[in-house]
């Protein structure tokens, strides 16, 4: 080496002087394209084509100013490994040479330097002409304007950049370079194009994982993969595929020949659903497949992903498949922890403390103010609020997401599980879970017992959390709290009639609250109570009744005889019995309840309301309608009085009104207040839910009963295909809209559609209610008058006779529902031609529905017409002979 007269350091070549200008005429190495791309220890890299041909469009943009792109996701995404990926397949295009710099944590400017020096074989001046030194910028100036070779396209990629600060001063004047990065930033330079890198597809993840097992473990999986991919796209979306086999006769015995077969393929279906389990585990990042692949693959032939599952599930990242203690040359072999602890070095310990508190969250998306709720019980202060939320968006360890501009956060599954870890060494580990349940505590005390679907839809973001708390945090729930973190997830579920997913948390209520609490606590006895009106609802009346009188007993020994919460279990037991056909003994029940509730409350009270209400669901139910219509009418007043016009509870005060005109005759003033419950119900509730069924079904037994046969039939198909699949096959409302629909096709001449769905009604009746129910005695009754109108009359009248049997001797004497099974098996001994029997039953049906209906209802006009035209044949017969 020598050293010209100004000063700078020449290395190599035949270099001169020629006035002031310093002329560099290059080394042989010099003049070889330098195209450094650091070794992956990647060999498998699946997908992500849409973001390569993103890059490339970006940085081959037809401007005049250097391209800069960066690549930005969270720890582990495949940043690197992309840049490496896209450096490799596009040599070609940059003749002037690729540039590879490792910057985190380094001077980039001395970064570049050094290579230039190293790869190149340039010695850098480090004085100019004058002798002044010179300054790192203005070295990295020479570097770039002396690159070799001195034409085409440059590719400089600087991989896990931390900070541009002072970046602007280094970038290549010559737009013949273009820049790519690779950080942990968002938003890192307003100048940069961004492109953001998120975690693999599902099918992306389960390829990467299976390129990277073994050859015979790959294979298999592979193969069979593969015939379910062919498979799906045989069939057109929405197709059965199991429904367009055909298997003739002779072919059945072949096929059991090849159960052995069949078994082999079962295990390679589990083992191909347990490889989607791993990578949904893993939140399908590369850096965690990767590792996971790895390992599994030095493991003997009969390690099964299974154990791998399971392993992962009981230690979570202190794993050593995904936590690797050796150092190795990729990314992928520092380990999903070490990983994620280079961005969590960088965070203020005030944002620590918060995510910390982030990874209480269920795997799910949440919503920003419950980590500002929890922030406030904690006084933490709102400014390291603000910064934390800043850090751990910024370095990607946070998602933000957008829908219809309301924004929610999630976390990936690794770095929650990440935050877990760091969350246990917090000395505020108990403050943080309590605060952090009692904001959840608070939403579900909100949560109605009746949600309407816009309150379901505001709350449903909450559910998955609330869940987590009940599965995993429910030490830290208070004693006050407990129920709470059960009842409102059952009422969630309940209130939209998926009564399936109620019943475990009213069910895990009961025991976790007898456990904690003890036998003898009024929380016992709410869930009592709440178990019970789930049974109710399922019309499983008889494991309900136990449970209500439990509860009732329970409140009465706790909190006294004077007490809403006894007023409240006794309008539940009265609601059961008169389900269960018991109106005497609902009757006092209800009674009791609406005058404690008045003497408790005062008058005006949502809870009156619905003692008024139930107690004339009971007179109704009795016939009694004189008695029902002011307390319908009063309950409906005071509902939109308290509650609003538009709430479901004013919904079920129409329907049940509308129910009472329809039973008078008064189906006109009926109409208008069922169409106006329905519409209510559908805007409240939803189109799937059971309230919208009943409406439904009410709706269409108007139009039957006014000769609209055309407009009920598809009301009451709908209102049981709904039932069926909310409720299931065996509930007492399915067996309800199967007598109906069959009473349909009966008026319309349609018997053989309508006898098997009869029975249906009667068989279902009886195994739910029993033997002894007034609905029992409706389908008897139903199922005679169609093999009456069949002129199947020896059929026809023990089951006649069988109904009013049970209808006076569960309805008593005096009830319209008597009244028609005197009139019915009347009509049968005329059609006999038994004139003598058919008279005297007419006579009682007639004064009974004068004195019960009036004389206008059209039922006691029915019946009048009965016995005139009776009568008329008696005369005629009598003057015949």
């Amino acid at each position: 080496m020598s050293e010209n007269w100004h000063g700078i350091n020449i290395k190599g070549g035949k270099n001169e002087i020629k006035g002031n200008t310093f002329i560099f005429n290059s080394t042989e190495k010099a003049k070889t394209v330098v195209n450094y791309i650091p070794y992956s220890g990647t060999k498998n890299f699946v997908g992500r084509g849409e973001e390569l041909e993103l890059i490339h469009e970006k940085l081959h943009q037809e401007n005049n100013t250097v391209a800069i792109s960066a690549v930005s996701g969270m720890g582990g995404v495949g940043k690197t490994e992309l840049a490496i990926k896209y450096a490799r397949e596009h040599t070609d295009d940059y003749p002037g040479g690729i540039c590879w710099l490792n910057v985190r944590d380094a001077n980039i400017a001395a970064e570049i330097i050094q290579f230039v020096q190293l790869k190149m074989g340039l010695e850098v001046p480090q004085q100019d002409f004058h002798g002044n030194p010179l300054t790192l910028i203005q070295q990295v100036a020479w570097c770039w304007q002396n690159w070799q070779p001195p034409e085409g396209l440059v590719l400089v990629v600087l991989d896990d950049v931390t900070n541009l600060q002072g970046f602007a001063e280094l970038i290549p004047p010559n737009h013949r370079f273009r820049i790519l990065m690779t950080t942990r930033l968002r938003d890192i330079d307003t100048n940069v194009e961004e492109i953001s890198l998120d975690v693999l597809s599902p099918e992306e993840g389960l390829q990467l994982l299976i390129n990277i097992l073994g050859e015979k473990r790959a294979n298999k999986l592979s193969r069979h993969w593969e015939e379910e991919r062919r498979s799906l796209k045989a069939f057109p979306k929405g197709s059965n595929p199991n429904n367009s086999l055909e298997v003739k006769d002779g072919e059945i015995a072949s096929l059991r020949r090849n159960d052995g077969e069949k078994a082999n393929i079962d295990r390679n279906d589990n083992e191909l659903s347990t490889a989607k389990e791993l990578c949904k585990w893993l939140g399908y990042l590369p850096l965690g497949i990767e590792l996971v692949g790895r390992y599994i693959q030095k493991k003997p032939p009969h390690f099964t992903l299974k154990k791998m599952l399971e392993l992962l599930q009981q230690q979570r990242l202190e794993q050593e498949a995904i936590n690797p203690q050796q150092k190795g040359l990729s990314t992928a072999q520092r380990g999903v922890l070490a990983a994620f602890e280079l961005s969590w070095v960088e965070l203020s310990p005030e944002t620590q403390k918060l995510a910390g508190l982030l990874s209480l969250f269920a795997a799910d998306i949440f919503v920003w103010e419950w980590v500002e709720s929890t922030a406030k019980t904690l006084n933490w202060d709102e400014s390291d609020v603000e910064t934390a939320i800043e850090q751990l968006y910024q370095r990607h360890l946070v998602q933000c997401l957008e829908d219809d501009g309301e924004y929610s956060y999630k976390i990936h599954p690794l770095i929650r599980e990440f935050l877990k870890v760091k969350l246990t060494a917090d000395g505020e580990i108990n403050e943080i879970k309590q605060a952090f349940t009692n904001t959840f505590m608070e939403i579900a005390q909100i949560i109605p017992d009746s949600p309407t679907l816009e309150f379901i839809n505001s709350v449903k973001k909450a559910i998955t959390h609330l869940t987590e708390i009940t599965e995993n945090l429910l030490d830290a729930v208070s004693d006050e709290n407990l129920i709470w973190a059960f009842v409102g997830l059952a009422r969630f579920y309940n209130g939209q009639g998926l009564y399936t997913l109620a019943e475990p948390w009213y069910q895990q209520c009961v025991s976790a609250v007898k456990s904690r609490l003890g036998e003898n606590h009024p929380d016992v006895a709410t869930s009592f109570n709440n178990l019970a009106a789930l049974y109710y609802s399922q019309g499983r009346y008889e494991a309900a009744e136990p449970l209500y009188i439990q509860a009732l007993e329970l409140y009465k020994q706790l909190l006294g005889e004077n007490h809403p919460h006894v007023a409240m279990s006794l309008n539940n037991l009265a609601a059961l019995y008169e389900s269960q056909g018991r109106y005497e003994a609902a009757e006092p029940l209800y009674i009791q309840a609406l005058e404690l509730n008045k003497q408790l409350l005062g008058e005006n009270h949502p809870h009156v309301a619905m003692s008024l209400n139930n107690l004339a669901l009971l007179y109704y139910s009795q016939g009694r309608y004189e008695a029902a219509e002011p307390l319908y009418i009063q309950a409906l007043e005071l509902r939109k009085q308290l509650l609003g016009e538009n709430h479901p509870h004013v919904a079920s005060s129409l329907n049940n009104l509308a129910a009472l005109y329809e039973s008078q005759g008064r189906y006109e003033a009926a109409e208008p207040l069922y169409i106006q419950a329905l519409e209510l119900n559908k805007q409240l509730l939803g189109e799937n839910h059971p309230h919208v069924a009943m409406s439904l079904n009410n709706l269409a037994l108007l139009y039957k009963s006014q000769g609209r046969y055309e407009a009920a039939e598809p009301l009451y198909i709908q209102a049981l295909e709904l039932r069926k699949q909310l409720l299931g096959e065996n509930h007492p409302h399915v067996a309800m809209s199967l007598n109906n629909l069959a009473a349909l096709y009966e008026s319309q001449g349609r018997y053989e559609a309508a006898e098997p769905l009869y029975i249906q009604a009667l068989e279902l009746y009886k195994q739910l209610l029993g033997e002894n129910h007034p609905d029992v005695a409706m389908s008897l009754n139903n199922l005679a008058l169609l093999y009456y109108s069949q002129g199947r009359y020896e059929a026809a009248e023990p089951l006649y006779i069988q109904a009013l049997e049970l209808r006076k001797q569960l309805l008593g004497e005096n009830h319209p529902h008597v009244a028609t099974s005197l009139n019915n098996l009347a009509g049968l001994y005329k059609s006999q031609g038994r004139y003598e029997a058919a008279e005297p039953l007419y006579i009682q049906a007639l004064e009974l529905c004068d004195r019960v209906l009036g004389t206008n209802h059209p039922n006691t006009v029915t019946i009048r017409e009965n016995l005139e035209y009776l009568r008329a044949q008696m005369r005629k017969n009598g003057d015949n002979s």
